[in-house]
């Protein structure tokens, strides 16, 4: 009788042709480990069992399972031989909830055999009902995880058994729909460079053919540089950085500069407000042109004495340098910062005009340029 059971499991589990029943059907493998805990009457302690089910998917609500099930189960007292090696098989139907959403929970019952095979005999070939449920959960498309819970009522002895179990189960066969065929495109009038965009949309007339271009019919620019893709032979150009017509850094060939020059207060290192335009326009160049690197250098007027304006001229290119890194971004390796003091004025001492203007931040900032 086990010969046969086993054998009828297996052949449910291997025949997956008959798929044909349905050409939207789909098939499971449900392998799963379990516990199983034995009506009383039988005197067998509660232990592991193993299943394997083939099911097949008759629409996203309904599906039937062959399950083979399998236990070695002891008695309770410790009596080898009134051990027990349990095998059961059932036939199943399954009502499924939830459509296709990733977690399906159902409800499952179904009739089948079980064969107990003590030393004396008894509770051979018992015919079982089982009733129960659980929940699939959907990792992907073919792979998923299944627990399970069944009371098994057996008809001959009036046994009540039950099973929970876990498994992971792996779908195939089945037709997916087919894609919903894609309108043809409106056909495109009065385009004179065929780029698709019509002529009175078109902001790039004389796309060369073949190009791709945006809605406004220019070509594509990945990289925004302001050369285009078919063009770009550098594509990843970092944003904001000069290039040649072939989007590629420009070969150096001459040499640009931009001045900083920020007056202070007497005796004070703090950047007038009025200042802050005149820092932007040289972190601006500054990320324009990547490989600069400049020296901040501070003046201070003849007033007081000379060490005091030579620390004095050094917080206030501190103060600037600081500035450029902080507010706008300039990397801390670019800047250098130096005081003169009283050493380098630009105009006379002996009048406040020209104390004034020697109370200043100044810095050039040298960078190689395509013409």
């Amino acid at each position: 009788m086990r010969k046969v059971l086993l054998s009828a499991a297996i052949t449910a589990a291997m025949c997956p042709s008959l798929a044909s029943a349905a050409e939207d059907g789909k098939w499971y493998l449900n392998p799963a480990i379990g516990y199983m805990v034995f009506d009383g009457d039988r005197d067998l302690d509660p232990t592991a069992v193993g299943i394997v089910g083939a099911e097949y998917k008759l629409d996203q609500d309904w599906g039937v399972e062959a399950r083979a099930f399998y236990s070695d189960a002891e008695h309770y007292r410790g009596n080898s031989n009134l051990d027990q090696e349990v095998l059961g098989a059932s036939l199943d139907v399954l009502r499924y909830f939830g459509g296709e959403s990733k977690l399906t929970p159902y409800m499952a019952g179904g009739i089948g055999l079980v064969d107990a095979n003590p030393a004396t005999g008894a509770y051979n070939a018992q015919t079982q009902l089982n009733a129960g449920g659980g929940v699939r959960y959907a990792l992907d498309d073919a792979w998923s995880v299944r627990t399970d819970a069944r009371y098994i009522y057996g008809t001959d002895n009036e046994t009540a058994d039950g099973i929970v179990s876990v498994g992971i189960s792996y779908a195939f066969g089945g037709s997916a729909a087919a894609p919903a065929p894609m309108p043809a495109p409106a056909p495109v009038t009065g385009d004179a460079d065929a780029d698709g965009v019509e002529d009175g949309v078109d902001q790039c007339s004389g796309t060369p053919a073949g190009v791709a271009v945006d809605a406004k019919g220019c070509a594509l620019d990945k990289d925004g540089d302001g050369v285009p893709n078919f063009r770009d032979k550098c594509p990843n150009t970092p944003a904001g950085r000069q290039v040649d017509k072939f989007g590629c850094k420009f070969v150096l060939k001459h040499t640009e500069s931009i001045k900083l020059e920020i007056n202070f207060a007497n005796n004070s290192d703090a950047i007038p407000a009025a200042y802050a335009a005149e820092l932007k326009k040289v972190a601006d160049f500054m990320n324009k042109f990547g490989s600069t690197a400049t020296v901040v250098e501070g003046h201070a007027d003849s007033n007081g004495a000379a060490a005091y304006n030579k620390q004095l001229s050094q917080r206030r290119a501190d103060a600037v340098r600081n500035a450029l890194i902080r507010d706008y971004g300039i990397a801390a390796n670019r800047l250098s910062a130096v005081g003169y003091g009283e050493e380098r004025p630009i105009a006379d001492n002996k009048t406040s005009a020209g104390r004034a203007a020697n109370r200043r931040v100044i810095a050039v900032v040298p960078v190689e340029v395509v013409e």
